[in-house]
């Protein structure tokens, strides 16, 4: 059992692990689109600046112009958000969950085992005790309770 017990808890750490190193991935992945996100915002709000100083001191197609780039700046933008929030771990996470699952649910099936037998072991210490003492208080068998009616007959016996 000892074995037993042993490789399903080697099982458990291992999908942990498995799951971590998912999940982590997922995130550097998440990390990378959102970094490129806050470029392209950061390169919007450069070209609004520009486009707001051209529009003060351009003629009308400079300012066109700045508006356009800043408005695909934004576009840009908008997509490596939308990419970095539809980032998921995939299928084989939904695997590693299962022998997780699995692992946990013969982890406690185990340790339920374990309690029994240490329970079923306690009684049994608790009866060998009782019948000990039993024993060494003289009432073995419930002879304590019969003895007055034993020496009872035993006088009337007598007497006779």
């Amino acid at each position: 059992m000892s074995e037993d017990f042993n490789a399903k808890i080697k099982l458990l750490i291992k999908s942990e692990k498995a799951l971590l190193s998912l999940e982590m991935k997922k995130k550097s992945r998440q990390t990378v689109w959102i970094a490129l996100g806050l470029v392209a915002v950061l390169v919007t709000l450069v070209m609004s600046n520009i486009t707001a100083f051209l529009y003060l001191l351009a003629t009308h197609t400079q300012l066109e112009s700045a508006t356009i780039l800043t408005g695909i700046n934004i576009a840009v933008a908008v997509i490596f958000f939308v990419l970095a929030s539809r980032q998921t771990v995939g299928a084989e996470a939904s695997s590693i969950e299962d022998i997780r699952d699995f692992a946990w649910e013969q982890v406690s099936t185990d340790i339920d085992e374990v309690k029994q037998h240490a329970t079923d072991f306690k009684n049994s210490v608790v009866k060998v005790k009782k019948t000990v003492d039993n024993f060494t208080t003289g009432d073995a068998f419930g002879f304590k309770k019969v003895m007055p009616i034993i020496t009872t007959l035993i006088d009337l016996n007598k007497k006779r």
